[in-house]
């Protein structure tokens, strides 16, 4: 009896993973070879080895796979640093309508529509991707630049808030929501925060000095004063 209760747990399960599976493209899986270019080209742009090394390896992978999702979002982002947002664009905007529930795809199409301009395309990825779950404190962090960038300043703090929120801990939705306020005129707060992240040691007073929005903060106040 208890056999056939595991078997039929296991029959359930099964028909829970199905039915919640991934597009087709999702999992029609690359080969091998491809994979290792991914990989390769992920690994050229994540450590800042060789952009055009790491282009060239994400392009033999949609050359041969146009609808691998994670392939046009890596292209996306080394295109991005590449100076190269009208290309970017075309990928983030490709990956979306390929798999619209990814948020981290939205986020790529409001960076690289802000870039190049198209204001309307931008706050409409925004949207999309406020409203989708994003993996990462640096996906929240940079949505919340990209809606500084187009003029969104309540939805920039919104979405800053939520980087603190993920992790209390993290310097970074800390440092996110000091811009949001220097950008909104309120010097003083955003100065509290980073005071806050020097004495707890999160933030060093050479990267302070060293980054020009922050360093505003003090041209005519002691780094030491709150």
């Amino acid at each position: 009896m208890r056999r056939l209760l595991f078997i039929a747990l296991l029959v359930v399960a099964a028909l829970l993973v199905s039915a919640n599976a991934p597009s087709a493209h999702a999992q029609d899986f690359r080969s091998p070879e491809l994979n290792v270019q991914f990989h390769r080209a992920h690994t050229a742009w994540s450590t800042g080895n060789s952009l055009l090394e790491a282009k060239a390896r994400i392009d033999r992978v949609l050359n041969d796979r146009p609808n691998d999702v994670e392939a046009l979002k890596l292209r996306a982002a080394i295109l991005m640093d590449m100076q190269r947002p009208e290309e970017a664009f075309q990928d983030a905007h490709r990956a979306t309508r390929l798999t619209p529930e990814d948020g981290e795809a939205h986020l790529l199409r409001c960076e690289s529509a802000a870039q190049i301009g198209q204001e309307d395309a931008a706050s409409e990825a925004l949207e999309q991707a406020s409203n989708l779950f994003l993996e990462r404190i640096d996906h929240y962090v940079r949505l919340s630049s990209c809606a500084l960038e187009i003029g969104a300043g309540t939805r920039a703090e919104s979405l800053a808030r939520v980087a603190v929120a993920q992790d209390n801990t993290d310097p970074r939705g800390h440092v996110q929501l000091a811009r949001v306020f220097l950008a909104s005129d309120e010097p003083d707060e955003a100065r509290a925060i980073v005071n806050r992240l020097i004495e707890a040691n999160s933030l060093s007073r050479l990267a302070v000095m060293a980054d020009s929005q922050l360093a505003s903060l003090y041209l005519d106040v002691p780094l030491d004063q709150e």
